[in-house]
C-alpha cells in the first residue's frame, strides 16, 4: 500500500495579495515557478496598462489564465475522444467489439 505524501502549506504573494495553497511536499517547487511566472506577468501587464489599476490587471490576468485553461481542457476532451475511438477500432479489428467498454471518464477501457 502507498503512503500519502505529506502535504504543506506554501504562502503565495501576488503583488501583496497573500493566499496560503495546500500542496503534497513534492509539488512546493511548481507553486513557487507558478508564483514567480504570475508575478512576471502581472509586472508586465502593468507596465503595458499603466492606466490600469492593480484590480483591473489581475482581473486580465485571471481571465488570461482561465481561458487558457479552458482551451486546454477541450482539446484534453477532444484528445480523449480520439483515443477511445481508436481503442474501439483497434477492438473492432481484434473481433471483441462486444466485449470492450470505454470508460470515458478516466480515459480507460476494460472487458465486461
Amino acid at each position: 500500500m502507498k503512503s500519502k505524501e505529506n502535504k504543506i502549506n506554501i504562502e503565495v504573494n501576488l503583488n501583496g495579495t497573500r493566499f496560503t495553497v495546500v500542496v503534497p511536499f513534492s509539488g512546493q517547487d511548481a507553486v513557487r515557478a507558478t508564483e514567480t511566472e504570475m508575478r512576471a506577468y502581472l509586472k508586465d501587464l502593468r507596465e503595458k496598462h499603466s492606466t490600469k489599476s492593480l484590480a483591473e490587471c489581475m482581473a486580465m490576468m485571471a481571465y488570461n489564465y482561465a481561458s487558457g485553461y479552458f482551451a486546454l481542457k477541450a482539446r484534453h476532451e477532444a484528445d480523449i475522444a480520439e483515443a477511445e475511438d481508436l481503442l474501439r477500432d483497434a477492438a473492432h479489428m481484434c473481433g471483441e467489439v462486444d466485449r470492450v467498454d470505454i470508460d470515458s471518464e478516466f480515459g480507460e477501457f476494460s472487458e465486461y
